[in-house]
């Protein structure tokens, strides 16, 4: 993606729209002509959340619908190597949307809302809070170049989470002895999920829960202890650049 292209407005669409060349959604259309005041002939960069992406000249744009022309299609570009869930606990609500809009730009694929027995929230996750977090992982993906929406999964506790067998699990712990995170081996071709707690850390009785899964690991972050909004950026960060996810295009 050359620099004309990363400079262009990026907006992600549904794969209908994407298609259609046209729409007709309200949000949409308010930002691009009373928010930007965007004109007809010019470009933006449309993505349709799958890997899609496109160039593509405004050729109308009314209050109540806009469409254009495509002038390039190809594979978004800005997803990472390896395939990271997090899944952290809940914690006071603007830490933890900024842990949403964070973990996002640093390349997260899917982020678990974790309902702990410590967390500042009692778990009751409404459609419109769900709303809201969507949006800022939508709009912290369209703002780093993202290719793919991560995806938002539903809110658990720590006994339901939905790991899959094949998965490398690392969770965020801080005890004595404690090997460090970037001590493990980490198989690029694999999912990794990282686990990360809320403040105060988990529980004895969800520590304890960890301990018995026996392809889990506890990882160490280093000698100083991190915040809850911290220990699971800086994680994902650790894992990612061991990948080489930071060292450029790919």
């Amino acid at each position: 993606m050359g620099p004309a292209i990363a400079n262009t407005h990026r907006f992600f669409v549904d794969a209908t729209t994407f298609a259609n060349a046209t729409t007709t959604d309200a949000n949409l259309l308010h930002q691009w002509s009373r928010v930007l005041r965007l004109r007809i002939d010019q470009t933006l960069l449309l993505l349709d959340g799958t890997g899609l992406a496109a160039v593509v000249r405004i050729t109308e744009l009314t209050p109540k619908r806009a469409s254009w022309q495509v002038v390039e299609s190809f594979v978004a570009t800005g997803e990472p190597r390896l395939q990271v869930t997090l899944a952290v606990a809940l914690i006071r609500a603007d830490r933890f949307e900024w842990v949403l809009q964070k973990a996002t730009e640093i390349g997260v694929c899917t982020i678990v809302p974790i309902i702990a027995e410590r967390s500042m929230s009692d778990g009751d996750v409404s459609p419109s809070k769900r709303e809201r977090w969507q949006r800022i992982i939508r709009e912290a993906a369209e703002q780093s170049c993202r290719g793919i929406v991560p995806h938002l999964a539903p809110a658990v506790t720590v006994i339901e989470m939905p790991v899959p067998a094949e998965a490398q699990v690392f969770w965020c712990y801080e005890g004595a002895g404690t090997r460090p995170l970037r001590q493990f081996p980490c198989d690029p071709a694999r999912p990794v999920w990282l686990i990360s707690g809320p403040e105060g850390s988990f529980s004895p009785n969800e520590l304890a829960w960890f301990a018995q899964q026996p392809l889990w690991h506890a990882a160490g972050l280093g000698a100083r202890i991190l915040r809850a909004e911290t220990a699971p950026l800086v994680a994902a960060t650790m894992l990612l650049a061991l990948a080489g996810d930071f060292d450029g295009e790919g």
